[in-house]
């Protein structure tokens, strides 16, 4: 079975390995970082981006030795959050983010 989502056009799919991705994943990483304070779900979890939203400011992120995926909306804020922001939606499986990706757009 395939472990990877496969995203709509409505996301920009990140795992592509050039520069332009690569530079948007460290931009959006870093965000995250910034925003996600103690009491958060991936306060201090290790997380991959993998995917941009074209239409929100909402990213996926696959949290690693997992089976986890999040749907994050970033704020841009540019400083910590209060949680439950950036609101975090996590779903157990790939196949339960899929399902909700293609309901959502």
């Amino acid at each position: 079975m395939d472990e990877n989502p496969r995203f709509s056009n409505a996301w920009w799919d990140l795992r592509v390995d050039g520069p332009v991705e690569r530079e948007q994943r460290q931009a959006l990483h870093q965000e995250l970082l910034t925003e996600v304070a103690a009491g958060h779900p991936l306060h201090r979890r290790p997380v991959t981006v993998v995917a941009k939203s074209e239409a929100r400011d909402d990213i996926v992120v696959h949290l690693p030795a997992t089976t986890e995926w999040a749907r994050v909306h970033l704020t841009w804020k540019g400083s910590a959050e209060t949680p439950p922001w950036p609101k975090t939606e996590l779903y157990d499986t790939m196949e339960d983010l899929e399902r909700h990706l293609n309901e959502s757009h």
